[in-house]
């Protein structure tokens, strides 16, 4: 109501300063040993970058946004006697940047198997007795060279650890193309010698019938230009993953012709590479929606299950992808079938697994998980993009390529289900969502957790568990030592990995989606993102705008707090006001740096109970909050978040009770 009464500025000054002076002493008081401070979560100024014409303030790809392409023809033969890959591959480079480049930069992940590598020396890499000996590995480059392409000339390299720079003889102008091929060979990491060996992407499983070949990080590979950082050189060091362009590969595999091998890609000359009967098996598999036995069991060991020949040239290609990876293996049960996902899309599961994971609770169930995370998560997020999916068995714990993952050939039961629906996930979360992932990991590893654990619970009536077999509690993801889920991830301590960029994002993902914004408004939000960033390199500040712009919300509190700090929760009963026939006052205090909604129960005398919920904006101003009961009786008992629904970390302090 307006007050016509004339007053003079000092004494309006008064007026205002006296009440409010008394409302600063009433919450520095109740504050008292809290840590919370309100303008920490809820600042006037964004927390977030301003958006631009490349990625905006929405959180979408800007008119402006702009990434490279890497186009890969590789020509490599496996040398079984010496476990030696070497061959050619020819990169295609699209500069789409807005400046000229003088040179390009290369990942040569193998070379971490060096002596001297900084993986080893920094011990991210390393046996768990760094004094033993092991081979020297990592690539021999021997030859780069110019092929065609706007640029000519004669091309030099230097090599500094896993990195590669090749200087150009003339600057690769915006919209221009070069083409260039890099001669290689490595030899296979032996890691499988020694079972303590803490990081195996590329590696050999030994089994009765021969040894099983995982390739990955097999060739150079393009660094990747962005808008954010330019080149992003970060070391291969063995926890932060793969940052990668996407482009199209043609990619030709020679091997003995005993071996069978798969790769991520389309098989374009199955009639070479198989016998006459695998090859009608191999087409049946494309049409049938039960499994098909391209090679069964009993037929590893019969030299007639493959061509007779010396060797055979498999050949792929897959488009619009950031990877390849393959296997080769004597070894190999081959099962195949066909299956649609959301929209209709005919996909080919392909499995491959020695006779030793020939069990019931374990590879027998191959098909039967890969179709379900197929399916399930195509229509719920992003419809699968690929034309097949290999699960190959090996030493692996489980890794993940476009279109193909490797996973334990010894896992059964609940371990062996979480790891192929979580590798497949994979595809979702860095596959179309090309997040960089030796920053972010928690972008590709937490995002696939939490949609995980949503479909666990939709597998076979809850039949299994899935992750939360082996989590932590709760508690101990917001412990003082925990770093934030920003941290970059060779940064993280070992023991602090999983439950960090594994269990503490999906936890919070979950904690946003069912407490704070509801799941319809998240799940739209969340598909959103995908499919805004399918086939780009989002940020984490990419991921809060679109989130905050889908929700409608400024969650700048949420992301402040659980991922940009390790903030802790702690809520608590401070005072209980209630004197006889009046409405009982509660005053609940925020006493650590992180707030979340409050959500509060009231038992009352007579047995009868009070949900009351309030929503995070209580905390925009003060610490302390007070609020009246909506009964005129004796309140006898007061409980913070009966269901603990949020991560309090003090839940010694989240009751009050009238005692007898």
């Amino acid at each position: 109501m307006q007050n016509n009464k004339t007053v003079s500025p000092d004494k309006r000054l008064v007026r205002f300063f006296i009440p409010f002076t008394l409302i600063v002493l009433a919450v520095c008081q109740s504050f008292g040993q809290s840590r919370y401070q309100p303008s920490a979560l809820f600042p006037a100024l964004p927390l977030l970058p301003p958006g631009n014409e490349s990625r905006t303030a929405t959180g979408e790809p800007g008119p402006a946004y702009w990434q490279n392409q890497a186009d890969y023809v590789i020509d490599v033969a496996l040398d079984d006697q010496k476990n030696v890959v070497s061959g050619t591959v020819t990169i295609t480079y699209t500069n789409n940047s807005l400046k000229a480049l003088s040179s390009l930069w290369l990942q040569l992940e193998q070379n971490v198997f060096k002596k001297d590598s900084r993986g080893i020396k920094s011990k991210l890499f390393l046996y768990k007795n760094p004094e033993e000996e092991t081979a020297d590995g990592g690539y021999d480059i021997q030859a780069v060279k110019l092929k065609d392409g706007a640029i000519t000339g004669d091309i030099r390299y230097s090599i500094y650890d896993t990195r590669m720079e090749v200087t150009l003889p003339q600057p690769l102008k915006s919209g221009q193309k070069v083409t260039f091929s890099v001669q290689y060979r490595y030899n296979f990491p032996q890691n499988y010698k020694n079972a303590d060996f803490l990081v195996n992407r590329t590696d050999i499983l030994p089994t009765k019938n021969g040894n099983i070949y995982a390739v990955a990080q097999w060739y150079p590979r393009m660094c990747v230009l962005d808008d954010v950082e330019g080149w992003n050189t970060l070391p291969y060091l063995g926890n932060g993953e793969f940052y990668l362009e996407y482009g199209n590969f043609n990619v030709n595999i020679t091997v003995p012709s005993g071996y069978i091998v798969e790769g991520s890609g389309d098989l374009l000359n199955p009639e070479e590479v198989l016998t006459p009967l695998q090859l009608k098996r191999w087409l049946a598999a494309k049409q049938s929606e039960t499994p098909v036995f391209i090679r069964p069991a009993k037929e590893v060991t019969e030299a007639s299950s493959r061509p007779v020949k010396a060797t055979c040239t498999w050949k792929y290609r897959m488009d619009n992808t950031r990877d390849f990876a393959w296997t080769a293996s004597k070894a190999f049960i081959w099962e195949a079938f066909s299956f649609p996902v959301a929209g209709g899309k005919k996909v080919l599961g392909s499995s491959l697994y020695p006779v030793e994971s020939d069990k019931k609770d374990s590879w027998k169930r191959s098909s039967e998980y890969i179709k379900f995370t197929l399916q399930h998560f195509s229509e719920k997020w992003f419809t699968y993009p690929y034309n097949k999916a290999v699960n190959v068995a090996s030493n692996l714990d489980g890794m993940e390529y476009p279109g193909m993952v490797f996973c334990s050939a010894r896992d059964t039961g609940n371990a062996y289900f979480m790891v192929v629906n979580h590798e497949l996930g994979h595809t979702w979360f860095p596959m179309v969502v090309g997040g960089n992932e030796r920053k972010y990991a928690w972008m590709d590893e937490g995002f696939n957790t939490f949609i995980d654990n949503l479909a666990v619970k939709d597998f076979n009536n809850g039949e299994f568990k899935g992750y939360a077999e082996i989590y932590s509690p709760v508690d101990t993801l917001f412990s003082e030592r925990v770093v934030p889920i920003i941290t970059r991830p060779d940064a993280i301590p070992g023991d602090m990995v999983f439950p960090v960029q594994y269990q503490k994002v999906a936890y919070v993902l979950t904690l946003l989606r069912k407490q704070v914004v509801g799941p319809e408004r998240f799940d739209k939000a969340f598909r959103k993102y995908i499919s805004d960033w399918a086939y780009k390199h989002p940020t984490p500040w990419d991921f809060f705008r679109s989130m905050d712009s889908s929700v409608g919300e400024d969650l700048t509190w949420f992301w402040k707090s659980m991922f940009l700090e390790n903030y802790r929760l702690d809520q608590g009963v401070a005072k209980v006001e209630n004197p006889a026939n009046v409405r009982a006052q509660i005053t609940i205090e925020n006493l650590e740096k992180a707030a979340m909604p409050l959500v509060v129960q009231l038992t009352y005398a007579d047995g009868s109970t009070e949900h009351r919920e309030f929503p995070v904006e209580i905390w925009e101003y003060t610490g302390s909050y007070s609020f009246t009961g909506n009964k005129k009786a004796a309140v006898t008992k007061v409980t913070i978040d009966p269901d603990k629904l949020y991560p309090d970390v003090n839940r010694g302090n989240n009751t009050y009770e009238v005692k007898k």
